[in-house]
């Protein structure tokens, strides 16, 4: 996962998490039941670990590329010691 795919988690994941939360305040405020709260809050959690966690390919849109490394250099410290 590259940085603008951790960029991309971190918003979808706080987005999923307070959308559910509020659906199920609102829900749960209007049946007078706190289980309905809880439940909903619970599905957001589940919903964006299932989106979140696993690094899907569409994570990995910009990677990062890596300078190549300096064998010689390498070498030379080895012989100095």
């Amino acid at each position: 996962m590259d940085f603008e795919g951790q960029k991309l988690v971190e918003i979808l994941l706080q987005v999923i998490i307070t959308f559910f939360g509020a659906v199920g305040w609102i829900l749960g405020y209007i049946k007078q039941d706190f289980f309905i709260c809880f439940y909903a809050w619970l599905v957001g959690v589940v919903l964006s670990i299932i989106i979140c966690v696993p690094d899907w390919p569409f994570f990995n849109r910009n990677p990062i590329k890596w300078t190549d490394s300096v064998p010689e250099k390498r070498k030379k410290e080895k012989k100095n010691q």
